[in-house]
């Protein structure tokens, strides 16, 4: 991180810190059942809805295959197009995931009347492992090669089969990080972007902060860039729900669903992240916040109000390099009492980050 960067990073941040952590734009838990304007599943018809809709989506509207990314690495893809598409959505999904947990997503989506698109990235999900005989770490050298792949996936696959639709996005996590990079880079192709718990800065704390753990990682990443980021990382490990323990999401019944996805698919399985992995996320956290003020398409920034994977003042700092024209209200939007996971949360958590979603994806 090069010293503007840093101040930019603290000029937003640090006075976060001092007020305890509290947002502006921070709204409060739903006292009662969230509003479902949308008719989404609720955590208590999921299994149902499950069984005899979203799997018959999947099996009967769900196209999948492979394309030549970045490199000539054959990526795997997903895409479901209802008719007469609205708009075309491409999903751009997080560490560890993979296309097949974002089922639900797709099916909500899909019902609303937009074609969606999706891919693996290298690395991860149904796509090639990087590391062979290491499947289950999660590594990569450079964010610059999963921005290579959008690229290429957009160009040869999204576009040709949009005709002339309106292109939007849908990213989570480091898909938020690596969405930001792609708008960046690429203005005008995407007209708006929702961005769910983004990466624009990963909590790679070491020691003291991310801040700190971000310039270990970026000064050591270079000795052993394949080892594990951390002393106690492993690979994937099946694991029951426990609520008080469980950092990602409140619903058992999702994350039961996302873990019976990868014990059927063992394949898709990733464990804890790299050396390498990690020094490119901070590397890539910087850029993006840097660059901000390049991006042209309209934005939604949803922050999770109890995210321990990604950090807040990235987010903030990231909303304040926006241009004034781009820069939503308020940015981030922030679920209070969430944790990361958005899209597998409980109902009081999900419900009100997909409305956001569908609202503004409806916005012209």
């Amino acid at each position: 991180m090069n010293l503007l960067s840093f101040m930019r990073l603290m000029a937003v941040a640090l006075p976060a810190w001092l007020a305890g952590c509290q947002h502006p734009a921070a709204s409060p838990e739903p006292a009662g059942p969230p509003a479902n304007p949308y008719g989404l599943a609720t955590e208590a018809e999921l299994p149902a809805r499950m069984a005899s809709q979203i799997q018959p989506f999947w099996r009967q509207q769900v196209v999948q295959g492979r394309f030549a990314a970045s490199g000539g690495l054959m990526l795997a893809y997903a895409l479901a197009e209802p008719p007469q598409p609205r708009a075309s959505v491409v999903i751009v999904n997080g560490r560890t995931e993979t296309l097949l947990k974002y089922a639900e997503v797709m099916h909500d989506l899909w019902r609303q009347g937009y074609a969606v698109y999706t891919l693996d990235h290298r690395g991860q999900g149904l796509s090639p492992r990087l590391l062979a005989d290491e499947p289950e770490k999660g590594h990569v050298a450079s964010f610059d090669d999963y921005v290579a792949d959008l690229a290429v996936f957009i160009h040869r696959v999204v576009r040709p089969r949009s005709a002339g639709r309106p292109l939007l996005m849908l990213a989570h996590s480091m898909g938020g990080g690596i969405a930001s990079l792609y708008l960046e880079r690429h203005p005008g192709v995407i007209r708006a972007a929702a961005l769910s718990s983004p990466m624009h800065a990963p909590n790679a704390k070491v020691l003291f902060s991310a801040t700190t753990g971000c310039l270990w990682f970026k000064a050591t990443g270079g000795v052993c860039p394949t080892c594990w980021a951390g002393l106690l990382d492993a690979g994937w490990k099946a694991s029951t729900f426990d609520d008080s323990r469980n950092e990602l999401t409140h619903s058992a019944v999702r994350h039961g669903l996302v873990e019976q996805v990868i014990s059927e698919r063992r394949q898709v399985a990733l464990g804890g992240p790299t050396r390498g992995w990690a020094r490119a996320a901070c590397q890539a956290s910087d850029a993006l916040i840097e660059g901000a003020g390049r991006i042209d398409a309209r934005l939604l920034v949803l922050q999770a109000g109890e995210d321990t994977a990604v950090t807040a003042a990235g987010q903030a700092a990231f909303c304040a390099g926006l241009q004034p024209a781009v820069r939503p209200q308020p940015c981030p939007l922030r679920i209070e009492g969430a944790r990361h996971e958005l899209l597998v949360e409980a109902d009081r958590y999900r419900l009100p980050a997909m409305t956001a979603i569908l609202d503004f994806f409806a916005q012209p």
